[in-house]
């Protein structure tokens, strides 16, 4: 979370996002956030990623990436719209309604998965 705070800080962006300093301060960052999450997680869980024929590290595997970016952006999420908008659900950003947000997300890929459906692109037309 630390990270997150001081990429912000660089490119000051607590108010306002200029997206080339976004693209290469904070998604970049962010790449390495997620490579040294995902090794941790590889540590503490001692699981690696299994292809059939090949393994991956955790950090070299999309859906274990993925999650520990998101394990670490949900936590910053968390304080800072805690912090902003406090918990009350009254507030559209507060913290639990944020949480309730990223819950019905995951929980829609969830419903996608056990109906066999594939998550389309929004600009997908079917």
């Amino acid at each position: 979370m630390k990270r997150i705070e001081s990429a912000l800080e660089k490119i000051k962006a607590a108010d306002k996002i200029q997206e080339s300093a976004w693209q290469e301060v904070v998604v970049k960052e962010l790449n390495e956030i997620s490579k040294a999450c995902a090794k941790e997680l590889q540590t503490e869980t001692g699981q690696i990623g299994n292809k059939g024929d090949h393994q991956l590290g955790l950090d070299e595997w999309p859906p274990t990436r993925i999650l520990s970016l998101l394990l670490t952006l949900s936590a910053w999420v968390g304080w800072i719209m805690h912090e902003k908008h406090g918990s009350c659900e009254e507030r559209p950003f507060s913290s639990r309604v944020s949480l309730q947000m990223i819950q019905e997300a995951f929980g829609y890929g969830v419903h996608l998965s056990v109906h066999k459906q594939i998550p389309y692109s929004l600009s997908h037309t079917p």
